[in-house]
């Protein structure tokens, strides 16, 4: 390799690294400056919830989720949940039914899809609801007894159109097990910080909440029914161009966690995040689309001097330094939302996750655009 093409690949990769600085440093300052509250509802001024749900082959989770659920501080009058079964083939649809015809004092029911996927099993659910404000989760996940109290209270003090809550895998006993926890509590830390400084380009899924009349409103324009997953990303675009960046807030709250599991296997690990990634190719956003470019070619690069270096070794310390100074970079972030979630002790794997994550990323990413993935299989 020439010096005049190693310099160029060297200026590209200095481009690259000062983006991710910016962008990281900007998603820092916004989550430092949200600030952790616990909310309570307004029993004055009620608010009436439908809780969405979409199942698929959950018969190991299911029983949690309707527990946390049915255990609700929030009045039982004032919420409805509706679950949708996305063509189970296991127990989850009659564990279902069983719950129901032993609690008829609680709103809730059990749709068939009519579709494929989760999107449509939530689409369907969002047109049957009749309440006020949405509020979705997934089949696995189990819930703060305050979950629902919290994002109407929240609701009810900022007046937006869509809330960001968060999310806890869990158990992080295994290094496989802590090294999930911790990549994806990076994840739900730059959530929080992008939309605390009016540039959302994250949410999940599995904790989110939106008014039911602005979901509604916004379905007419979305046309991504055809992509198997990014139910909640697609979402997020389309309130985003609908409704402004400052429609959306994200709920810094203990009381707003839910907890959803860690994948069992790195086939199962790597599916997933293919299945994330393969989405990514149909965004319109462009704050959402440079943020996902700068991230892809920042870890290209650092993959590319740990390359490099086999063959001019002057390049190692290049490499490791790269990846230092991505490690400091992280830090506040993974520190601030460790420490939210009371997963402290995982930051002693922040480190080795430096030097695990840039390959993974870009694996996940190749693989996630080029390969056929679907939302959930058995």
């Amino acid at each position: 390799m020439s010096l005049e093409i190693l310099q160029i690949l060297l200026d590209i990769i200095l481009v690259f690294t000062a983006a991710y600085i910016i962008i990281i440093a900007a998603f820092t300052i916004g989550l430092f400056n949200l600030k952790e509250r616990n909310f309570f509802y307004n029993k004055r001024n009620p608010v009436k919830v439908s809780v969405l749900i979409a199942a698929r082959n959950e018969e190991d989770c299911i029983d949690k989720l309707l527990e946390s659920l049915y255990n609700q501080t929030f009045a039982k009058e004032l919420f409805e949940v509706i679950i949708v079964d996305d063509h189970s083939e296991d127990n989850t649809k009659n564990l279902i039914k069983d719950f129901i015809n032993k609690n008829k004092d609680f709103n809730i029911r059990l749709l068939e899809s009519t579709g494929n996927g989760k999107k449509a099993a939530i689409s369907q659910a969002l047109h049957s609801a009749v309440n006020e404000l949405i509020i979705v989760t997934d089949a696995d996940c189990i819930l703060n007894e305050l979950w629902i109290e919290s994002i109407v209270g929240f609701y009810q003090e900022k007046k937006c159109k869509m809330i960001l809550a968060p999310v806890l895998l869990s158990p992080a006993n295994t290094f496989f097990e802590k090294m999930q926890v911790l990549e994806h509590l990076s994840l739900i830390g730059s959530t929080a910080g992008s939309a605390s400084i009016g540039f959302p380009v994250m949410c999940n899924g599995a904790n989110m909440a939106y008014e039911r009349e602005a979901a509604l409103e916004v379905e007419k324009y979305r046309h991504d029914f055809n992509i198997p997953s990014g139910d909640d990303m697609f979402l997020l675009e389309q309130f985003v161009k609908n409704f402004g960046y400052k429609s959306v807030k994200f709920l810094l709250s203990k009381q707003a966690i839910v907890k959803t599991k860690t994948c069992k296997t790195i086939s199962d690990f790597f599916r997933q995040r293919r299945r994330w990634v393969s989405k990514t190719k149909s965004y319109t956003n462009w704050k959402i689309i440079l943020t996902a470019l700068v991230v892809f070619f920042f870890n290209l690069s650092i993959i590319s001097l740990f390359l490099g270096a086999f063959f001019i070794p002057a390049l190692w310390s290049l490499y490791i330094l790269l990846t230092l100074l991505k490690f400091f970079v992280d830090f506040p972030i993974l520190k601030n939302i460790t420490n939210f979630m009371n997963q402290g002790n995982l930051m002693r794997w922040a480190l080795p996750l430096e030097f695990v994550y840039p390959f993974y990323v870009v694996f996940t990413a190749v693989s996630g655009l080029i390969l056929n993935v679907s939302w959930k299989r058995k």
